[in-house]
């Protein structure tokens, strides 16, 4: 998935990755050996690296085990979206774990891409409870579409798809992103209290 000699993250650019995951200058697969992975911990053939940009010279690479689960999170992410094997149809329940409200709504937007630059064009179902994920979605592309999920006074579930109108984009223009419209009750999928 890592092309360190032409710098992509699959078809991704690598730097729109390192960009999210700030506090790394490089990530790559490479063989485990001792000098950066505990002899206690299983080692398979390949272990993932990451360079740390903050640590001195000498001691900064380190593999999955000492990096943070937001990151690892954003890589199988990314890594199912757009690998040729990954199912042509899955669910990612709770897209926000483990992930700050703004690296969730980047990792939002670059999941998009990588789905659509995906030649076989998965269909991936997310949920999400963090509204800055709403902010990542460009709702004017007709391949994405983002549903409310309520329950009516029967206690019925009800799906209802919420579609870019006038109304939203005089909302937008006001500076009211989807987010502050979601909190705020306008589309749905959020109890009345």
């Amino acid at each position: 998935m890592v092309d360190l000699e032409n710098e992509k993250y699959g078809h991704l650019d690598l730097d729109d990755v390192l960009d999210m995951l700030d506090w790394t200058d490089d990530i790559a697969a490479g063989s485990a050996n001792a000098e950066i992975l505990s002899p206690v911990v299983p080692r398979l053939q390949k272990v993932i690296r990451f360079t740390d940009r903050f640590m001195s010279e000498n001691n900064n690479v380190l593999t999955a085990y000492d990096a943070s689960e937001g990151c690892l999170y954003v890589l199988f992410l990314l890594t199912i979206a757009m690998h040729p094997h990954a199912p042509r149809l899955f669910a990612v329940e709770n897209f926000d774990q483990a992930l700050n409200p703004r690296l969730a709504r980047a990792t939002a937007d670059l999941f998009c891409q990588a789905i659509f630059g995906n030649p076989h064009q998965p269909i991936a179902f997310l949920t999400t409870h963090n509204p800055l994920v709403l902010d990542g979605l460009n709702l004017r592309d007709e391949r994405v579409r983002l549903f409310a999920i309520d329950r009516n006074p029967n206690g019925y579930t009800t799906i209802n798809r919420v579609t870019i109108t006038e109304e939203l984009l005089e909302e937008g223009q006001k500076g009211l992103t989807l987010s502050r419209l979601w909190v705020m009750g306008l589309l749905g999928g959020v109890p009345a209290l």
